[in-house]
């Protein structure tokens, strides 16, 4: 601490060590006629930054200019927050604020909920002082929005707000249907919310919490099932009412279910039904009944043991406490699981559950049995489908045991299993699965179809593993390239960029890994197209690792397969091999493919790794690059090449060394969907001659020609072998022929 004193004024400098880094705070002051003044007023700490001026005088002379600036530190983990604040002590009015602060990708430290952008401005007595916010931002639900005015008001030990707008948490809008009053009047809060939702149904909440007495209230009318959860179509209304009684709470509530149903399901498995909750003696008490008009009839009654207490107005289960219940249901399944399951996954099929609840959270106990028939699952993000689903399962003491459970995906392909699954902590469990041509994946990027044995099983350390062998029937993959044909990438650096965390954590926290030890093999029949690719291939691989960090290990090795490249067709040596990784960046490719002429024979090597391959062209007898395209592609050398052969080859050179932009030829023959599009002619008035292919087989090219000087024609050429091919062509000036291509390396 510095400090410099006189009759006139002075300075004052401290400086300090925080967590945070240095920290330090100064003024200059000085003493005028019955009134102190402040100048160049500094704060550094923690991020914070403030500056400014400030005058302390009676008779409403009094004010303060000041600046700030946060960024990141003890008050904020991200982002930044700036602004101005004047307060003034005008005669007759009191103290004046005028306050204009804003926010971007601000983060507060162990918060979920991040501000991406926001602004508030005040301005007026600070006895009642109007605002006006707008703010958006992001939590772990999903975005959020804010809009609106209101007046904030001094009460005896605290605030009084009023405020009018709107707002959206993760894709639900509300407003305010009458002006919303919060008040934080010392240790008392009180709260009237009346919210209207844009597509429908109106909700209220009254709550006035003290130190020893606390009353919720709430009620929902005609409050669209989408609310709770978009894939549903219905309404709810419900209410409750919940009080504190001594240091415990109590309450009860009820609602009703009108026609709630998936989205896209038919209106007569929409559910109708009620339900009860009363809390009272530290139990949780739910009775519910659901029907729909196909004959869907379930009910239950659980009580559930809590922990209550007023101060923190908690609810919370306990674990060791007895716990009871009652359930059945029969009828079609789907408006049930869409209710309670629901996301990216949906079951139908015939139900018959009965069951009884008994011992404790920590380890309960059931007693009952469940069956599906003629069901029917689908997980979207997979693409796995199953039919003809059958499922038998009995529950025992503390323990579902699956007898039966069995489905078809559609093609042919069939999966069964049976198992225990304990319902105690610290029990072993375990499931089999019985897979025979089955189905595994199916989307946009790949089918594949398996036979094998899994189990999963559950340790009595809780160590959840999937381990087993399967043998690839047949798969299908698309080479799809991580840049489009025709774009080149470039290195982007994002600045501004908003704040995730909110999300981010919702992403990690989906549950516990499961251990992974599967083997995976595949003699042949893994099929690989796309970019040039139409390979044929065998694998030996391994997964390990965790669900949340899959480790794949391995070899995939040529069967045979070809590569098209500058419009031509290379055979690739079946000694290649693929180096396989859960990571583009290190699986490796060691692959070549050669493509024989009469006097040229010329080799494309690719290598590097899928994220980044390395393609080189060389060839027997040596020769450079363009030349070794120029005698591919025209059968000549560059130096006798017409203007529009020479840029067909330029173009080709380009695309080898990675400039996709530059293939115009490769650009138009996507296009126009074909496997090969060449040029020729142009020079000595010969005019211009197109040809294109499309492969009818594996192993047959058909390419017509047009233009140029001997006109149309149409050829077919059918590669019998590596070494032997049958070349047809018919032209429009007579010319047939039938010709015989064999070559043999030496």
């Amino acid at each position: 601490l510095s400090l410099d004193w006189s009759r006139a004024g002075g300075g004052a400098e401290l400086r300090a060590a925080s967590p945070y880094g240095p920290a330090s705070a100064g003024a200059r002051f000085a003493f005028p006629s019955g009134a102190v003044n402040l100048s160049e007023i500094r704060v550094d700490a923690g991020g914070l930054q403030v500056r400014g001026d400030a005058s302390l005088a009676g008779g409403g002379a009094s004010r303060a200019d000041l600046s700030l600036d946060v960024a990141r530190g003890a008050f904020l983990a991200e982002g930044t927050v700036t602004g101005t604040v004047r307060l003034e002590d005008r005669r007759g009015q009191g103290l004046w604020l005028d306050a204009n602060l804003s926010a971007r990708n601000a983060l507060a430290p162990g918060e979920t909920l991040s501000v991406t952008e926001a602004r508030l401005k005040a301005v007026g007595p600070l006895e009642r002082l109007p605002f006006d916010i707008r703010a958006r931002g992001q939590t772990q639900g999903g975005d959020w929005s804010l809009e609106g005015d209101g007046v904030a008001s001094q009460v005896a030990r605290g605030w009084k707000v009023a405020f009018d707008g709107a707002g959206e948490a993760a894709g639900r809008r509300l407003r305010t249907t009458e002006t919303a009053l919060l008040e934080l009047d010392g240790p008392t809060r009180r709260a009237r919310l009346r919210l209207g939702l844009d597509r429908g149904g109106t909700a209220a909440l009254d709550l006035a919490m003290a130190r020893d007495s606390a009353r919720v209230a709430g009620r929902m009318d005609d409050l669209p099932a989408s609310f709770l959860n978009p894939d549903l179509a219905g309404t709810l209304d419900a209410e409750f009412l919940i009080e504190g009684v001594g240091a415990r709470l109590v309450g009860s509530g009820s609602g009703r279910l009108t026609d709630v149903r998936s989205q896209d399901s038919e209106a007569a498995l929409g559910l109708d039904g009620r339900f009860r909750a009363s809390l009272a003696g530290e139990e949780l008490k739910v009775l519910a009944d659901l029907t729909n008009d196909q004959g869907m009839k379930a009910d239950g009654e659980v009580t559930v043991p809590v922990n209550t207490r007023l101060a923190d107005f908690r609810i919370a289960p306990d674990r060791e406490r007895p716990l009871r219940g009652q359930i059945q249901a029969n009828g079609e399944i789907k408006p049930l699981w869409d209710l309670f399951v629901g996301g990216e996954q949906s079951l139908s099929g015939a139900v018959r559950l009965r069951g009884s609840l008994g011992g404790t959270l920590a380890a309960p106990r059931a007693d009952g049995e469940a069956e599906i028939e003629n069901g029917a699952f689908s997980d979207a993000a997979t693409g796995l489908v199953l039919t003809n689903v059958i499922v038998r399962s009995r529950l025992s003491d503390s323990a579902i045991r699956i007898d039966r459970a069995t489905g078809a995906d559609g093609q042919g392909g069939t999966l069964s299993g049976s198992g225990v699954i304990s319902l105690q902590e610290g029990a072993a469990s375990s499931f089999r699965l019985d897979l025979l041509n089955f189905r595994v994946i199916d989307n946009e990027f790949a089918r594949a179809t398996a036979s094998g044995q899994a189990s999963v099983t559950r340790a009595t350390d809780g160590r959840v593993t999937l381990n087993g062998g399967l043998t690839i029937n047949r798969a299908d993959v698309t080479a799809a390239a991580p840049t489009p044909a025709g774009v080149t990438p470039l290195a982007v650096t994002e600045i501004n960029r908003p704040v995730e965390v909110g999300q981010r954590a919702a992403r990690q926290g989906g549950g516990p890994a499961v251990a992974l030890d599967l083997t995976l093999k595949a003699p042949q029949q893994v099929y690989i197209r796309g970019q040039g690719l139409d390979l044929e291939m065998s694998v030996d691989a391994r997964v390990s690792g965790t669900s949340a960090r899959p480790r794949l290990t391995g070899l995939a090795r040529v069967v045979r397969g070809s590569y098209a490249f500058a419009d031509k067709r290379f055979e690739i040596d079946p000694s290649g091999v693929v180096y396989l990784s859960e990571d583009p960046e290190r699986i490796r490719l060691d692959l070549a493919a050669v493509r024989s002429d009469p006097d040229l024979t010329a080799t494309v090597r690719i290598r590097g790794t899928a994220a980044r391959p390395e393609i080189s062209l060389t060839s027997s007898p040596p020769l450079p690059t363009d030349e070794i395209f120029s005698r591919i592609l025209f059968g000549r050398s560059a130096s006798q090449l017409s203007p529009l052969e020479t840029a067909q080859l330029a173009s080709a050179v380009a695309s080898m060394a990675g400039g996709g932009a530059l293939d115009v030829i490769g650009n138009l023959r996507g296009l126009a969907r074909l496997d090969r599009l060449t040029f020729a002619g142009g020079t000595d008035g010969s005019g211009v001659e197109v040809s294109g292919g499309k492969y009818l087989t594996e192993n047959v090219l058909l390419v017509v020609t047009g233009g140029g000087r001997d006109g149309g024609s149409a050829q077919v050429e059918w590669n019998v072998s590596r070494s032997l091919s049958l070349i047809s062509k018919l032209s429009g000036q007579g010319g047939n022929t039938l010709s015989v291509r064999w070559r043999r390396d030496y």
